[in-house]
């Protein structure tokens, strides 16, 4: 087990995984600074949006996130890109003194590449749609691997509004077949529409 700081956010990256972020909370600066001296990462999860940010209410599991680009904004805000490393499991959360959650976490495997079935590449097309329609999400990731499942899986979960009991029990898996089978539903039941 290892300690990493977190950044609960209402959205969140996978491996693979690209996000813009705006730093401008100064626990979120003090974490920014210290993993750009250290070269270490950050760990990104999901708090319960209908609930208070600052409880302890926070998804099971997240991503390790590497800075990938900083920016600074047209506010005058610090702004990052981020891409996500490797899946964990929060054990146990402490607070600093500044608010800054630093989490003791168990790493998890990446889920294994499979290829789409047949039955499933609408899923992987109806990705390439959603980045045809709003190309500041695609242009995040200069390669896309449309036929591979669990990427494909892991780049829906990033977009879809999921509660924190849907993460938690989809990103837990050992592999993608929970979440395929969850996405199949969802995607088809909205085009249905």
């Amino acid at each position: 087990m290892e300690e990493i700081m977190l950044f609960p956010l209402s959205s969140v990256v996978l491996p693979e995984g690209k996000m813009k972020l705006r730093i401008f909370e100064p626990r979120y600066q003090r974490m920014v600074a210290q993993c750009s001296k250290t070269g270490s990462g950050f760990g990104l999860c999901l708090f319960d949006s209908k609930s208070n940010k600052n409880a302890n209410e926070l998804s099971e599991f997240g991503t390790l996130v590497k800075i990938v680009d900083f920016e600074t904004l047209s506010d005058g805000l610090l702004g990052i890109t981020v891409v996500g490393m490797r899946r964990f499991a929060i054990r146990k959360v402490r607070v600093e003194y500044d608010g800054l959650r630093i989490a003791t976490v168990q790493w998890f495997p990446d889920w294994p590449s499979q290829e789409l079935l047949e039955r499933e590449r609408f899923l992987g097309e109806q990705l390439q749609e959603v980045y045809r329609q709003f190309p500041q999400i695609g242009e995040l990731h200069s390669l896309c691997f449309f036929d591979d499942a669990s990427w494909v899986c892991q780049r829906w979960l990033e977009l879809l509004p999921l509660s924190k009991g849907q993460f938690d029990v989809l990103v837990g898996q050992r592999d993608c077949h929970a979440a395929l089978a969850f996405l199949q539903r969802t995607i088809e039941s909205h085009l249905d529409t």
